[in-house]
């Protein structure tokens, strides 16, 4: 591997999609043609990628030596000896100063969310991972602040059906990711995260069900309300339901098929979930933009 392809599996550039989140307010919001706030969007994301590479670099350090008994996390740079602790310090530090000064062009909100961010990822690498449920709700809660901070960047509120949205969407993820690393690791999984000693995959079905059918439900119902359709001045958005409640299937599908569970790898790696993202996207610009616009 070369060098930077090292660093860039350091910082895990890749989980950078996640942090698109914060670009929801913007897109639901209707201000997706005012070039300040695509611009203050652009900044708080750039802002989250440099914190969660931190955070993500942190978590290695903090792991490294039950990594190197991992049967994949044995090849993060760090486990696998690639790059030093001293290095990635600097990396961290750097990061994290990169992007307390782009905090101070962005509404002191913004700011606040972004460090709240980094807290509520530092006690997770402490403590929170080793905790029952506290660690899907820490996953959870990181990117409900990233959809916070990307509306106090643009200077809205956020709405309480998108951080309703939001949460259970991501504790679906979460629980999705969980459970696939149990099975994965098997028999050695409470050895590599005493966490799993708490989980069985028959109960975290449980919570995929039921955290998967709130966040179809949560976001069906924010399609329906009478204020979202006076704000947008039509009522289509609810045409865009089918496209999420398919993504949420095709995840489940996948999951119970006992495939990739890292929402970053099955989002980037399944054509059909892929397919129905961007017709998502596409169809809540259309339905939202067109009556703006004309």
């Amino acid at each position: 591997m070369t060098l930077l392809g090292t660093y860039l599996k350091l910082i895990r550039a890749k989980q950078w999609l996640k942090n698109l989140f914060v670009f929801a307010p913007l897109i639901f919001s209707a201000k997706l043609s005012e070039p300040n706030s695509i611009l203050r969007s652009l900044l708080i994301f750039v802002a989250f990628c440099l914190v969660s590479s931190s955070v993500y670099i942190f978590n290695d350090i903090r792991d490294i030596e039950s990594d190197r008994l991992h049967w994949r996390k044995k090849k993060r740079p760090l486990a696998a000896g690639d790059v030093s602790t001293g290095t990635a310090m600097a990396v961290t530090v750097l990061f994290l100063g990169a992007a307390s000064l782009i905090s101070l062009r962005l509404p002191f909100l913004a700011g606040l969310f972004l460090a709240v961010y980094v807290a509520i990822n530092v006690f997770y690498t402490l403590k929170g991972k080793e905790m029952v449920l506290i660690d899907a709700f820490c996953i959870s809660a990181g990117f409900v602040f990233r959809v916070i901070a990307g509306a106090y960047a643009i200077e809205v509120n956020p709405t309480g059906w998108i951080v309703v949205t939001t949460f259970f969407l991501a504790l679906f993820l979460g629980f999705g990711k969980r459970r696939n690393e149990l099975l994965l690791s098997e028999a050695e999984a409470s050895n590599h995260r005493r966490v799993f000693k708490d989980y069985n995959s028959k109960f975290l079905d449980y919570l995929m069900v039921a955290t998967s059918s709130i966040t179809i439900i949560s976001y069906s119902l924010y399609c329906l309300d009478p204020s979202v359709i006076n704000k947008f001045n039509t009522d289509k958005l609810v045409y865009t339901v089918p496209f999420v409640t398919y993504g949420v299937f095709r995840y489940l599908l996948l999951l119970f098929k006992n495939v990739e569970g890292d929402p970053t790898e099955v989002v980037t790696g399944d054509a059909g979930i892929i397919l129905s993202a961007a017709l998502w996207f596409v169809s809540v610009l259309l339905v939202v933009y067109i009556p703006v616009w004309f």
